[in-house]
């Protein structure tokens, strides 16, 4: 998985690392971070220079 993915708001993506599909709920660019909601709703930030380095899937 080489490819760039952008956090886009209100997509789906799958997260390899956790075997998780999560929407993405906002992308707060002065704290830098992507704030998501996982399927059971739990939510959760990442920043976002990690999130350039996860490997992600996009997903419906």
């Amino acid at each position: 998985m080489n490819e760039r993915i952008e956090p886009e708001e209100g997509k789906w993506y799958y997260r390899f690392d956790e075997g998780k599909n999560f929407k993405i709920t906002g992308v707060d660019e002065v704290r830098c971070v992507v704030q998501i909601q996982y399927l059971g709703g739990d939510t959760s930030e990442v920043p976002l220079e990690t999130w350039y380095k996860l490997e992600l899937q996009k997903s419906e």
